[in-house]
């Protein structure tokens, strides 16, 4: 082969390499390329996703935060019934008509009267005056002292009229323990010495002097039949009647009690009103930011400072935990108020303002308790709240105790 040819074929396959090449060039950057296109598509995707997610999670805890609702009355009839809700078809309950209470478990026991006119009568002492009594351990005293050290009185030190409970310790030690054997009406000096780190540093360690005066001791008032017409006309005009009385009332109330647990154990819901639920929890929210903002208003006014920073601060919780916890409160309360709800229509009966002013009263409340309560709550608030006592009326009405 000649010097040219060989200079030929030389320069072809630097030419082929270098097409070789440049197509393996192309073939990578095409790749690259292909590879960027969908790097870019699947970040594009990545992204997207993120953003729906991040709409979707803000969307949910939008949905999920409760809106407090100031309308007690809200998603309630006139009548106090839930508006839209047949009661009877929404929760089935047990046979209320045929409920059995062991007696053991509604009973208030003669020893329970006795517990509870001893009760009494501690809360209702009476200061005595008389002459002869003495100051026993563990009695309550009025009395009048004035304290001094160095043979001047010191601040604080001094009282015309305090009620003192012997053995309390809420004296510095010493004190009363010298009032014991006392005669009522007497006045004497106490000799005592007040503690090294006692919080008044001028006082600390020293000597001092009370001279003290017994105003009378607190006696218990003695529970007989001209007590009790004289204090409890409303309920009794004698012990006997009044032990009746306690035993009834208590019985009752413990009766109430067995029956509201009953239904709620033994109902089971069927259909849910969202809505209703959601009203019940804005309602709910709403109460308790009222409480909240009472009673920072009163920590303030008390206090001088704010007890608590924030309303989140002030039910323990974030905003967002408590709003799940009204999940389940809600639906409790939903439940109980289709359980009264029911009775009342499968009985027919009528729980109106006439029926509910009629049981406020028999309970103790003054004539215009209905009228305030409507006006705070609306009626349809109170008028269910009727419905609840009509319903239990019907039913512990029904029970068989045994």
């Amino acid at each position: 082969m000649s010097k040219k040819e060989n200079e030929t074929n030389e320069n072809m396959t630097k030419s082929q390499a270098k097409r070789e090449a440049r197509k393996k060039e192309v073939k990578v950057a095409k790749r690259k390329d292909l590879i960027g296109k969908i790097t870019g598509y699947v970040i594009a995707v990545l992204l997207v996703a993120l953003i729906g997610w991040l709409i979707g999670l803000f969307v949910v805890k939008a949905m999920n935060k409760v809106t407090p609702i100031e309308d007690f009355s809200a998603g309630l009839e006139a009548n106090g019934y839930i508006s839209g809700v047949n009661a009877s078809d929404s929760i089935e309950l047990p046979d209320y008509k045929n409920i059995t209470v062991p007696a053991s478990e509604v009973e208030y026991t003669d020893a329970e009267v006795d517990a509870s006119i001893e009760s009494y009568r501690n809360a209702n002492k009476e200061m005595s005056t008389e002459e002869g009594l003495k100051v026993k351990d563990g009695d309550t005293v009025n009395i009048a002292y004035t304290g001094t050290v160095d043979g001047e009185e010191f601040e604080g030190g001094s009282s015309d009229s305090y009620d003192l409970t012997i053995g309390s310790g809420a004296f510095i030690e010493g004190f009363e323990e010298q009032l014991i054997d006392a005669d009522n009406l007497s006045t004497f000096n106490i000799n005592v010495t007040f503690p090294e780190d006692y919080n008044e540093e001028s006082l600390a360690g020293k000597d001092a002097v009370f001279n003290v005066t017994i105003n009378g001791i607190y006696v218990l008032p003695e529970f007989n039949d001209e007590y009790v017409a004289e204090h409890l006309s409303e309920n009794a005009s004698t012990v006997e009647e009044y032990r009746q009385y306690l035993k009834d009332t208590n019985h009752a109330s413990r009766l109430r009690t067995y029956v509201e647990n009953y239904l709620k154990e033994n109902s089971t819901v069927k259909n849910v009103d969202k809505k209703y639920i959601k009203t019940l929890k804005g309602v709910e929210k709403f109460e308790e930011k009222q409480n909240f903002d009472y009673t920072s208003m009163m920590y303030k006014q008390y206090l001088g400072y704010d007890y608590y920073t924030s309303f989140e601060d002030y039910i323990g919780m974030s905003e967002e935990e408590y709003d799940k916890s009204l999940i389940e409160k809600s639906q409790d309360a939903y439940k109980e108020k289709l359980i009264y709800q029911a009775i009342v229509e499968k009985e027919g009966a009528v729980a109106d303002a006439a029926y509910y002013k009629d049981f406020l009263t028999k309970a103790g409340n003054d004539e215009n308790y209905y009228d305030n309560q409507v006006e705070l709550y609306g009626e349809p608030n109170v008028l269910q709240k009727a419905i609840k006592e009509k319903a239990l009326d019907i039913v512990c009405g029904l029970v068989k105790e045994q």
